[in-house]
């Protein structure tokens, strides 16, 4: 008899940590990642298409109310080799059912906010943070803190798809991430910001010539 309990608790505890509820990790084409000084939006640039170039995590807590601190989950994604401005899994695909730790599919008191940052600093985002404000080069930036999908009944099943989580082309949901998600490196020296304005008046001129 001890032996079927035992054998059934392990079960139940099997289906405990694998019944998770997810999230369509991956953006789409409307809300990509740019990169850019912290202001103007004049000056961002769509993430470019190189591999490993940058790290994507998921920071998540469960709550009626936003939790006051929210979990690293860990390097989620990475930059896409092949489109500008998109989030992939190591194997170039999109990230269609990230699991959330501690969540079952269907629930909906689940806070996320999702953090960019250089790649060379791999799990260590406090660090790329730090970095971002004193080197440019160095990039950080985050979502705001949503609540993921109430209205559309919550988290995703374990298999997917996970709940949507990045705002379409025509939404107005709250509870999804809109705007994109800017990655922000330190604003340079006057000397660098003039010659990048002479670079930006000549590729003007050229155009107009043509």
């Amino acid at each position: 008899m001890s032996k079927i309990f035992v054998t059934m608790l392990l079960l139940g505890s099997g289906v405990s940590v694998f019944a998770q509820g997810t999230v369509y990790f991956s953006n789409n084409a409307f809300e990509k990642i740019f990169l850019g000084f912290n202001p103007p939006a004049e000056m961002w640039t769509v993430m470019p298409a190189t591999a490993g170039l940058f790290n994507f995590g998921l920071f998540y807590g469960t709550g009626v109310t936003q939790p006051a601190t929210l979990s690293f989950l860990g390097v989620s994604g990475y930059s896409s080799a092949t489109s500008a401005g998109f989030i992939v899994n190591a194997s170039g695909s999109s990230i269609t059912a990230l699991p959330i730790p501690g969540t079952t599919p269907g629930e909906t008191d689940v806070w996320i906010q999702i953090a960019g940052w250089t790649a060379t600093f791999g799990t260590n985002w406090a660090g790329a943070q730090a970095a971002a404000q004193t080197t440019t080069g160095n990039y950080f930036g985050r979502s705001p803190v949503i609540n993921v999908a109430p209205a559309a009944g919550g988290l995703g099943p374990t298999t997917g798809p996970g709940a949507i989580i990045w705002q379409t082309a025509t939404g107005t949901d709250p509870t999804k991430i809109a705007g994109g998600l800017v990655l922000y490196t330190l604003v340079p020296e006057p000397s660098t910001m003039a010659l990048f304005g002479l670079g930006v008046a000549a590729v003007l001129i050229f155009r107009r010539r043509k």
